[in-house]
């Protein structure tokens, strides 16, 4: 009967071996994250996000034109979505500056809505422009009354989570407001 002499790789195969490893196990890692963040590109919320922007008078003053994204950190625990709601910060760029946009959207039977949309540039690092804040009417039927508060199950940023702008200065105010992009205050 014959035997069979088992040999040991010598350590420099063990070294490659480590290596090309590594090296797959990397690049698989970043294909997976680079899919995720496409997918949420692709997605019709993320388009709706931008689109809103970009045809939102104030910011295109501040930022300029064309606006871009610059894409999102997935990995930032406020960056969600599933399959009702979703709720990014996206880097974005004019010509004439940089900034981060915030946006919460809803999944109605109709399709995805921004329920709102924040802007915060980087030569106003202590202000957030509100874009676009909840509408009660897409939120309530037509046809019904409107009331001063909302009926149990209706989305609200009170209900859910939603952070309420708040300001990132002091000011002489002692209530909090947020500036607009068109250069008005809200409270």
């Amino acid at each position: 009967m014959p035997t069979f002499k088992l040999r040991l790789p010598s350590n420099r195969t063990l070294g490659n071996i480590c290596v090309y490893g590594a090296m797959v196990s990397i690049s698989a890692v970043m294909f997976m994250r680079w899919k995720l963040e496409d997918r949420v590109r692709s997605s019709e919320y993320y388009k709706l996000a931008l689109q809103t922007l970009r045809q939102h008078k104030g910011a295109v003053g501040l930022l300029g034109e064309p606006i871009k994204d610059s894409g999102f950190d997935i990995s930032n625990s406020a960056n969600s979505c599933n399959a009702e709601r979703a709720q990014f910060e996206i880097s974005v760029r004019g010509p004439k500056d940089k900034g981060k946009l915030f946006f919460w959207a809803i999944n109605k039977e109709d399709g995805w809505l921004i329920d709102r949309l924040e802007l915060e540039a980087n030569q106003h690092p202590n202000k957030r422009f509100l874009l676009k804040k909840q509408d009660e009417y897409s939120v309530q039927d037509q046809t019904e009354p409107k009331h001063s508060e909302l009926p149990p199950g209706v989305p609200h940023y009170e209900r859910h989570g939603y952070p309420k702008p708040q300001p990132l200065h002091q000011a002489e105010e002692s209530s909090a407001y947020v500036h607009t992009a068109d250069g008005g205050r809200m409270r």
